[in-house]
């Protein structure tokens, strides 16, 4: 592999903050070729999708890649139930469209907090 492409797919535009993490990681655990990052900006969609299933589709079909990170705030909810909520929707989602290796970013606590 010569370059790595990944989407960030955020609940919001202020997670884009996250990419520069995510890349750092990346090179942490071992990835040296060329990283394409790509933020899964949905806003300007004519009707942009509000639930998680719509929004990977649309992501995976606008920003193709090689890895996804799909990222879901806790919002007091347990970290496992947004796993479950992301893995469910992927499921789903790997009926119609081919799904590339993933990853779940669930900050427990918002992630202005912890950034700081």
């Amino acid at each position: 592999m010569k370059e790595l492409c990944y989407t960030l797919l955020s609940d919001g535009s202020s997670d884009k903050a996250l990419m520069p993490i995510l890349t750092w990681l990346l090179r942490a655990n071992q990835v040296e070729c060329a990283i394409q990052s790509n933020w899964a900006d949905l806003r300007r969609l004519p009707k942009p999708p509000k639930k998680l299933l719509p929004r990977i589709i649309n992501s995976l079909e606008l920003y193709p890649c090689n890895l996804l990170f799909i990222h879901r705030d806790a919002e007091r909810e347990p970290r496992e139930k947004r796993i479950t909520e992301i893995l469910e929707a992927l499921k789903a989602v790997k009926k119609s469209v081919v799904v590339p290796p993933h990853v779940c970013v669930i900050p427990v606590r918002m992630q202005e907090a912890w950034l700081l």
